[in-house]
């Protein structure tokens, strides 16, 4: 730490001796041109300067709509990110958004890479996790079509949210499995305002909390998934879980859409 903060001040040194020492020559070598020259030379080297970054911008614009028109280009771009963020020990850090889809996640992005089209796919998936917040329990938005990163924390908390599901096929012990919901623990909190608690979301949180006994093989064996809710206010509500229906957090209450 005070090798860099002395490396900084000498070198700052150094380009404050070299600005002196030009300065000297220029005044003593062109005496009546020198005057002129404090106006001319810092002219022109705005005129470079903005030259400079209009041509920046331009080719930017160019490589990006390359890359986002080609498939190819844009996955060798992807993988070199993941490359150099995993060697700086940045993967599981900086990456804010999970892409997922069918319950699995497929990727991971920064909030300033470009996003993928969540209408592309109906089971698509996007949940951004505020990593800024300093806070060990991470406030998890999942987001919709509009991405918009701001949040607003949900004063509601289910006593119990429960998931069970009934197969086609029944194992060797039964054919229904039960699984609790925990919107909030230590580490993480969906309790948040437009938070929507659909099937992509349920698959999505059965496959990443419960891996060893929820598979790929087990959605594909799954006749119904009941959904049980005990509200705050001891309300008891069930229903079955389709593609249309849906829970929806407010601030102060919650919706289920059917």
């Amino acid at each position: 730490m005070v090798f860099s903060i002395l490396s900084t001040l000498f070198t700052t040194f150094k380009t404050g001796v070299f600005f002196f020492l030009l300065n000297d020559y220029v005044k003593r070598t062109y005496p009546e041109k020198y005057d002129s020259l404090l106006v001319e030379i810092p002219l022109k080297l705005i005129y470079i300067y903005s030259n400079c970054q209009i041509i920046y911008g331009k080719l930017k614009d160019r490589v990006n709509e390359f890359i986002e028109n080609n498939p190819q280009a844009k996955e060798a771009v992807n993988n070199i990110y993941k490359m150099s963020s995993k060697a700086f020990g940045l993967y599981n850090i900086d990456l804010e958004i999970e892409y997922i889809v069918n319950g699995e996640l497929c990727e991971k992005y920064k909030r300033t890479q470009s996003l993928p089209d969540v209408i592309e796919k109906n089971d698509a998936l996007l949940i951004f996790s505020d990593l800024t917040s300093g806070d060990n329990c991470v406030n998890k938005k999942i987001l919709q079509s509009e991405i918009n990163f701001d949040y607003k924390i949900s004063n509601i908390q289910f006593i119990l949210l429960e998931l069970k599901l009934v197969f086609k096929i029944a194992d060797q012990k039964n054919d229904e499995h039960t699984y609790k919901v925990v919107l909030k623990s230590d580490t993480y909190n969906y309790y948040l305002v437009n938070n929507v608690l659909d099937q992509k979301f349920f698959k999505y949180y059965l496959r990443t909390y419960f891996p060893d006994t929820v598979t790929r093989e087990t959605f594909v064996n799954i006749d119904i998934i009941n959904v049980k809710i005990i509200d705050q206010d001891v309300n008891i509500k069930t229903f079955a879980l389709t593609e249309e229906n849906s829970i929806i957090l407010k601030e102060n209450e919650y919706i289920i859409c059917e």
